[in-house]
């Protein structure tokens, strides 16, 4: 399958190393790889493909003429990343998110980040996403960012680097989800070789995360919804994904009204 394999210079390869070795943590996945034949490779590419078209695991692109519904971007090669990488990598991206949440409780509040002149006032206050209701306003848990999706790059060296932070409204991670399973459908022996972290719990923890930001006086359980524009928005498989696997309801506007500063849902 690697016969003829050439590494791009100038750029990192996730799984060959500049001798043209695998890198060490790439070395089981490359020689199972590199076991399988060429077509065997494509069947198996063909049959992932027919289990996105099948689930519906798709996203909505309504500018392309061709067709709206698209198949996910999948990559039937996985990337691994060695476990001592991600922990640095994790605990970086767990520094900048605390970060982020302490700037933006420091803009609605002190602005000594602007009085000390560490950030122009003009790029914070002529904003677009600046927002002068929320001055003064405290969070429940002074959380302004409660799910933030960090798109990640790697530089010529491989090291992790932060593209954007995507932290109004992620989305993307459904998507996620959705792969790992096709992927233990189409090659389930690598998972027997490898110890792979979960992902499967996602949806658990991101109803939890929501319910420790609730309000006071929002219930035990509280109430928590998840709010699309629609089905004819580009991510509403995902919404409608994260809303079944939380098990709560999947709202558009209008399913909700405000009374006496307090938002309902309307039941029929």
């Amino acid at each position: 399958m690697f016969a003829g394999y050439r590494r791009h210079q100038g750029a990192w390869d996730e799984l060959f190393a500049a001798d043209g070795e695998p890198h060490p943590h790439c070395r089981l996945l490359v020689e199972r790889l590199g076991q399988l034949r060429s077509n065997e490779f494509q069947n198996r590419r063909a049959s992932a493909d027919l289990v996105f078209i099948n689930q519906s695991i798709t996203f909505s692109v309504y500018s392309d003429r061709r067709g709206v519904e698209k198949i996910f971007p999948f990559d039937l090669v996985p990337r691994p990343v060695a476990a001592s990488e991600w922990d640095r990598t994790e605990a970086g991206l767990k520094q900048r998110i605390l970060a982020l949440n302490h700037f933006l409780y420091d803009v609605y509040h002190d602005c000594r980040i602007i009085k000390e002149g560490i950030i122009p006032g003009e790029l914070v206050l002529g904003s677009k996403c600046y927002r002068p209701e929320m001055i003064g306003f405290e969070p429940p848990g002074r959380q302004y960012v409660h799910v933030c999706g960090t798109d990640l790059i790697r530089d010529t060296k491989g090291e992790f680097l932060v593209l954007e932070d995507n932290g109004r409204t992620p989305s993307g991670v459904s998507y996620v989800l959705e792969n790992r399973v096709v992927m233990k459908k189409v090659f389930p022996q690598l998972f027997q070789h490898f110890r792979v972290r979960r992902v499967e719990d996602y949806p658990q923890r991101l109803r939890d995360a929501l319910f420790s930001v609730a309000p006071a006086g929002a219930g035990d359980p509280p109430t928590v919804v998840l709010l699309t524009p629609g089905p004819y928005n580009s991510a509403y498989f995902e919404h409608s994904f994260l809303a079944r696997h939380m098990g709560i309801e999947l709202v558009v506007g209008r399913d909700l009204f405000v009374e006496d500063d307090v938002v309902y849902l309307q039941t029929t």
